[in-house]
């Protein structure tokens, strides 16, 4: 190849490289220049209002009302749940922050396991954002799995004299087990 030809070549891929190298950067620095500022909307503190007053009414709907509607709400009377509360503060297992309570974690935590629910869905109902419900779940779970040897109870071994007294049950419960081989009578 002859080389002023050579160099011809090489000039011209030099200066596409330069347009494509100044086309990436100006680019670039429009893109930078022209963000939106943000304006803050004048009816965010509204809506955060009637947000927390939501927010107050179902946790007043869960702590103050009846046992039966805590129930309903979190598939557990208040008493056991205030004490679940409790042991929790107690030890140090989950603490109030970010302007929720223990007992609104708690709440949180039983309403997702109680109702199979999404955290989408709790959300909603907490007026709490779905990173502060996981957040929240996440840290009531473990301070569950740190209490699991006093909170769950292995199955009984034995059982219950009224169904072995029962002729409606007893025939369906003569399951003998010889040393971990299960045989039926």
């Amino acid at each position: 190849m002859d080389p002023s030809l050579s160099r011809d070549m090489l000039c011209r891929q030099a200066a596409a490289l330069t347009v494509v190298m100044v086309s990436f950067v100006s680019t670039r620095l429009k893109r930078k220049m022209s963000k939106p500022k943000i304006v803050p909307d004048p009816l965010a503190p509204i809506i955060r209002e009637q947000n927390e007053q939501h927010r107050q009414r179902t946790l007043s709907l869960i702590y103050h009302s009846t046992d039966v509607e805590c129930i309903s709400m979190l598939r557990m009377r208040r008493a056991p749940f205030f004490a679940l509360c409790t042991i929790f503060r107690e030890r140090q297992l989950v603490n109030d922050r970010e302007g929720v309570l223990v007992e609104e974690q708690v709440a949180m935590f039983l309403h997702v396991v109680g109702h199979h629910q999404r955290f989408r869905v709790v959300h909603n109902s907490f007026r709490k954002s779905i990173q502060t419900v996981h957040k929240h779940f996440h840290q009531v779970l473990y301070a569950i799995a740190e209490l699991r040897s006093e909170i769950i109870k292995g199955p009984s071994s034995t059982t219950h004299p009224k169904v072995l007294g029962s002729h409606r049950w007893n025939p369906y419960l003569k399951v003998i087990v010889y040393l971990g081989f299960i045989s039926c009578s």
